[in-house]
């Protein structure tokens, strides 16, 4: 059954169970997969505000996100694991058992692993991907279709926009067409948005990562996947610049614990929607005990400090 609203100018999605349709200014629009209410007739208000577009909750905890990559093999090759972490069970474990809100994995990868009680953690696949061995200016090609990734049971995509690499205009196209396609099938979109060319001279600078921030609402990301350049103040612009689109950090390199959760924390506390994680969790001799650290963090807003106990 669907209800229309009143006020059509404020109201775009009606949401119920299972299918929904869009109404804009009285007109249905299409029918699409729908899980929450959104707001599109305000201009500006505060980010919980922003819109969420379909299925975005499932990948959510008390509005949340605390996903695990496992991505890094095709984009580092194998010198990011050890014994353990070189099998992707030891990684779906993690996720399973560390209360990650997803995990982030390239196609091959989910078709061979993402089975049995690890569909309990919700999937996003990787629809683009590349090596490090060739000297080539940045682009990453699509590898995966979105209809393969629904067939594995994902409940987003990914894809890497390589910003200021002169392939930009094939990238920003190609990303384009996935919104479209992703968006068709209820999925949302997470853009790992990172400058790179030989015209970006600093890819932390703060204007650098404000305008990626940006790139990813203007094309249509549900989500931006970002690098955190430890200021606290210009993240705050960030998020601004990002408008209704969900922001999260990446965790990049190995960092020392405390360093780590604190950067997280502060990230958190600003009004970041979370983080997306590998090496600092699965490299980590307690990645077990140092997700439920995170979890306290990001879910709770729990200080660093207060969570230490957990790591011992």
């Amino acid at each position: 059954m669907f209800n229309k609203a009143m006020d059509y100018k404020n109201i775009f999605v009606i949401t119920t169970t299972g299918w929904s349709r869009c109404w804009f200014t009285g007109t249905i629009v299409g029918e699409k997969p729908c899980t929450t209410l959104i707001n599109a007739g305000l201009s500006g208000g505060p980010r919980g505000e922003r819109v969420t577009i379909p299925r975005m909750s499932r990948l959510l905890r008390n509005g949340k996100a605390m996903f695990l990559a496992c991505d890094q093999g095709l984009e580092h090759g194998p010198s990011d694991f050890n014994e353990k972490s070189i099998d992707p069970q030891h990684i779906l474990d993690i996720a399973l058992e560390g209360g990650f809100t997803a995990v982030i994995l390239q196609p091959g990868v989910a078709e061979k692993y993402y089975h049995g009680a690890y569909k309990e953690v919700p999937l996003i696949v990787k629809l683009n991907g590349k090596t490090r061995l060739p000297k080539i200016d940045p682009i990453s090609r699509q590898t995966c279709s979105v209809e393969r990734a629904v067939k594995m049971g994902a409940s987003a995509v990914g894809y890497t926009i390589f910003d200021g690499s002169r392939a930009e205009p094939e990238i920003f196209q190609e990303f384009g067409r996935i919104v479209e396609e992703a968006h068709d099938h209820g999925l949302p979109v997470i853009a790992w948005v990172y400058p790179r060319g030989q015209d970006v001279k600093d890819d932390l600078a703060n204007d650098i990562i404000a305008y990626s921030a940006r790139i990813g609402l203007e094309l249509g990301a549900d989500m931006v996947k970002l690098k955190y350049n430890g200021d606290l103040e210009n993240f705050k612009w960030v998020l601004k610049c990002a408008g209704r689109t969900k922001v999260v950090i990446s965790g990049g390199s190995k960092k020392p614990r405390e360093e780590f959760l604190k950067e997280v924390y502060d990230v958190v506390h600003a009004g970041g929607d979370g983080l997306a994680v590998g090496r600092n969790v699965w490299q980590d001799e307690r990645p077990f005990s140092l997700s439920k650290a995170l979890g306290e963090i990001v879910y709770r807003g729990k200080r660093p400090e207060d969570v230490l106990h957990l790591l011992n």
